[in-house]
């Protein structure tokens, strides 16, 4: 067994885990010995976030939240000339094993590469992808072992049909404003973080309460309205203020995310799939204010576009450079 699918199988196992468990679990799988309470919880929300983001868990907002096994599933990736396709979702130790054996008794000429992700996450599951020398061989197999496919790339249809900018606030209940100004910091576009502010901004802002950091809020002149994804929010509040926060680099295909700004889910998905990989953490320098940026690779012209647009703000042009080390 592999160290790093160790998480994935325990939550094949049970299906649904609440958060206070999952702590638990991460820290007896971190220790190898008895449970340590106090296992940092920022580590568990970041690792349940990038399990979402690879299409192997849903994670749950809430109180308390859950996090829950996806199907298992074919996602084929976007490579021009070739039939690739990753392995999302439920996984247990002997997957691997009967996908091998399936392959073999259909006489369909795969190759099979696992590696570990390059992340300093030990728990997070490697990629395990599967290559196909013909086009329909990845749909006959799915077939054959009763697990999802689809001739559409999902890291397409996830950039398509997920909420946009223009959904998330046709949702957004309105009402007279009554919050005390006095008791919130307002979110600032440029300087992605909430802020201490004497002074109300002319537009529409983000703000949130001081007292109780889960109550985000949505103003427009007098009334406002309660944001209960607060990673959509801050994506709203960019777009008032037409601050593209995202980079791209066109020619590398690569999509850098302030790491204190992470998309949405499904979107973050989305650019997920385009190759499989987990993003990559490239580290700034806070004494320049250079920021930490989240680096999803491999992503098409037409996937960054519509990313962007259901963001409602375009992706500022930018060269990216990560280290050697760090590429897939």
């Amino acid at each position: 067994m592999h160290d790093s699918d160790r998480l994935l199988y325990f939550l094949t196992a049970r299906g649904l885990t609440r958060m206070p468990a999952l702590r638990d679990v991460i820290a007896q799988l971190s220790s190898g010995d008895k449970v340590d309470c106090g296992v940092d919880p920022l580590r568990v929300y970041k690792l349940c976030r990038l399990l979402d983001m690879l299409g192997h868990a849903e994670h749950h907002r809430g109180r308390p939240g859950w996090l829950s096994v996806a199907p298992p599933y074919l996602a084929k990736l976007p490579i021009l000339g070739k039939e690739r396709c990753v392995l999302t979702g439920a996984r247990t130790a002997a997957t691997a094993d009967d996908i091998r054996s399936e392959v073999a008794s259909a006489s369909i000429r795969c190759s099979i590469v696992e590696s570990n992700h390059r992340s300093t996450e030990p728990l997070l599951p490697r990629r395990i992808v599967y290559e196909f020398e013909e086009p329909d061989d990845s749909r006959k197999l799915a077939h054959r072992l009763g697990i999802g496919y689809s001739s559409t790339l999902p890291t397409w249809a996830l950039a398509c049909f997920s909420q946009g900018l223009s959904e998330f606030e046709e949702k957004l209940q309105w009402h007279p404003r009554n919050a005390s100004l006095s008791g919130v910091h307002l979110f600032d576009p440029n300087r992605l973080a909430f802020v201490y502010c004497d002074r109300l901004p002319d537009g529409p802002f983000l703000c949130r309460s001081t007292a109780d950091v889960s109550l985000v809020l949505a103003v427009n002149k007098d009334h406002e309205a309660r944001i209960e994804d607060p990673d959509w929010g801050r994506y709203w509040a960019l777009a008032k203020a037409c601050v593209a926060a995202v980079e791209y680099d066109r020619r590398k295909r690569l999509i850098a995310v302030p790491a204190v700004a992470p998309l949405p889910r499904l979107l973050a998905r989305a650019l997920c799939l385009g190759s499989g990989e987990a993003p990559r953490l490239i580290v700034g320098d806070r004494r320049t204010g250079l920021r930490d940026y989240l680096v999803f690779c491999d992503i098409p012209p037409e996937i960054a576009d519509k990313v962007a647009q259901r963001l409602g703000v375009g992706f500022a042009p930018q060269t990216i450079n990560i280290p050697d080390t760090d590429r897939p």
